[in-house]
């Protein structure tokens, strides 16, 4: 009696490459659309509509050479430690590339009112230089008008 094998017939699997094109295509989807809204937030009326460094207060450019001027995008709670929040809106800020490293760096610390740290970008209410890093008087940048400065004890 022969066996009869289509009992046993096992759906064919999607090839991991297409598996991982698709992933990375949403990925990069849900992070331009958390991008727009975020540069739609931080623009400012009275420059056209340019995106506006949250720390500092100056105008953006998408293209420089100047660190300070260069647009970035910071994560407050990293992309690795919070991966559900990479892509929330509240949790992305525009800042210059020089303020991103401060701020990766743990050299510029974001704050909320009650002087711990800041879990969203409506948050933050103080910002503080980590002392340990940046010496009082050799701050790289100012601070914007608006964003107080608080000094943490040693």
């Amino acid at each position: 009696m022969p066996i009869d094998y289509s009992v046993l017939a096992l759906p064919k699997h999607t090839p991991r490459v297409l598996v991982k094109a698709a992933k990375d295509r949403k990925n990069r989807s849900a992070w331009r659309k958390t991008a727009k809204a975020v540069d739609k937030r931080d623009e400012a009326e009275d420059l056209e509509g340019r995106p506006v460094c949250f720390i500092t207060g100056k105008y953006l450019l998408k293209v420089s050479s100047d660190e300070w001027r260069q647009r970035d995008r910071c994560h407050i709670e990293s992309r690795s430690q919070s991966k559900a929040r990479k892509n929330d809106v509240n949790n992305v800020l525009s800042c210059s590339r020089g303020v991103h490293r401060l701020i990766d760096a743990s050299a510029l610390l974001l704050l909320n009112k009650r002087g711990r740290e800041a879990k969203s970008v409506k948050a933050i209410d103080h910002v503080a230089w980590n002392r340990r890093m940046v010496a009082k008087g050799d701050e790289p940048i100012r601070i914007r008008k608006g964003l107080a400065v608080r000094e943490l004890p040693a």
